[in-house]
């Protein structure tokens, strides 16, 4: 029997797994032997980190090139459950406490929420229209209105979705708690934060005055869609009183001033990415419905999809550039689309047929590639293929993802310092 490649065993153990693999893999490779890589992984469980911890390890040893390089990768296992506040807030103090600084945070779990798939209309999309159907489905079914156990014992707290929470408001909560940790990132200038979207997110099955999406049949594309608006519009003049006075401004500042002597250095910049599309058990299948999805994506490939990388590692490849790339290389990546009027981008996993992966502007309902209007930046952009119904970026549209922005900005803002008094509340009573 063959013997499995590390990047065999990544792509078993799902995204999380085979970023954390990856990032050790090309901090290796890039980053001089003088430097050092802590990478600290979160699971819901002690049982799951250990097991995790293990094979990532393992992953190490087999893919360093020594064991003295290998010695400069550090993996450290933390516990948390993003449905669940107080647990955010209990990590948030113990990395505080722990870590002088985070160079940067990938905002990856989450909760596809689903209850099942439409079988009849699954098959017949993917005999007929497989490309589109196998890369923006719409034969997924999801409860309306799933709420997460209550967060408190507090008689009385606001409504909370089990969807938004774990795709979006635990992991908002979470970086607005480190914030301190990463003003003080050292290695690539300011620190950063890094948002893991999906390619079938689309602001059509958005609605701001539903932002938790608990009157939606689309929560998990909407929980998308929303942290597309936060990442993409979060460095706009529009947004900064809430996504910069509000979001970066953490009540743990002076907490982090008594414990770490550095000073703060610059605010972090937040990124958005999303890995393409992988064959990952986030829909849970029986083996040989398995198997038939790898091969409807592998097809999908051969026809011409630039999304359809099957591998979670090469679905890696995006956050783990925005991550770990020097910031010259990030600018460099966004600077055509920043010197056409644009904006931030949102970058994609993306590979060949032969399955040689490369970062890509993926185009967005609203935003169109980087937020540029009429126009593509580059041909790999005007060449790529395009969503059905995709149409070219209009001034009037950009400014209505930017005012949707805003309105996100200060929703998201809201909520959040509502959650934070009702979980003082909570703590001072116990």
């Amino acid at each position: 029997m063959d013997k499995e490649t590390p990047h065999e065993a990544a792509d078993m153990l799902g995204l999380g797994f085979s970023i954390c693999c990856r990032l050790a893999d090309e901090f290796l490779a890039s980053h001089p032997k003088s430097q050092s890589l802590t990478i600290i992984f979160t699971t819901r469980s002690a049982r799951k980190a250990e097991d995790t911890h293990r094979r990532l390890e393992a992953h190490l040893r087999s893919s360093a090139t020594s064991p003295s390089a290998a010695a400069r990768v550090h993996f450290i296992n933390e516990s948390v459950d993003l449905g669940n506040l107080l647990s955010v807030r209990e990590l948030s103090r113990k990395l505080i406490r722990t870590f002088p600084r985070l160079d940067s945070i990938i905002l990856n779990a989450g909760l596809g929420g689903w209850s099942g798939l439409d079988w009849p209309g699954a098959i017949w999309g993917v005999c007929t229209d497989l490309v589109h159907q196998v890369t923006w489905p719409t034969f997924k079914i999801a409860p309306v209105g799933v709420l997460t156990d209550k967060q408190t014992t507090l008689p009385e707290e606001p409504p909370l979705g089990a969807v938004f929470c774990a795709n979006v408001f635990g992991h908002y909560m979470l970086a607005h708690n480190v914030a301190p940790l990463l003003k003080r990132a050292r290695i690539h200038g300011p620190g950063r934060v890094v948002w893991v979207s999906s390619l079938e997110a689309t602001i059509k099955m958005f609605k701001v005055d539903d932002i938790q999406a608990l009157k939606s049949s689309t929560p998990y594309e909407s929980s998308k869609a929303l942290t597309d608006i936060l990442a993409l519009t979060s460095n706009l003049q529009c947004t900064a009183p809430w996504a910069v006075d509000g979001f970066l401004e953490s009540e743990t500042e002076v907490e982090t001033h008594a414990i770490h002597t550095d000073p703060p250095t610059a605010e972090p910049r937040s990124y958005l990415s999303h890995p393409g599309i992988c064959g990952t058990a986030i829909i849970p299948l029986p083996l040989p419905l398995v198997y038939c999805m790898c091969i409807a994506f592998w097809l999908a490939r051969m026809l011409g999809s630039p999304w359809h990388n099957l591998s979670t590692y090469l679905g890696a490849c995006a956050p783990v550039f925005l991550a770990l790339g020097t910031q010259e290389e990030v600018d460099a990546a966004e600077a055509p689309y920043h010197l056409s009027s644009g904006g931030r981008v949102k970058w994609g996993s993306s590979c060949t047929r032969s399955g040689v992966d490369s970062i890509a502007s993926t185009e967005l309902d609203g935003w169109g590639h980087g937020g540029v209007v009429g126009k593509f930046v580059s041909e790999s952009d005007r060449v790529r293929r395009r969503k059905r119904g995709a149409v070219d970026l209009t001034l009037e549209q950009k400014e209505e993802f930017e005012e949707l922005g805003r309105q996100c900005w200060k929703q998201m803002e809201e909520l959040r310092v509502q959650w934070d008094e009702i979980l003082d509340q909570a703590e001072a009573s116990s």
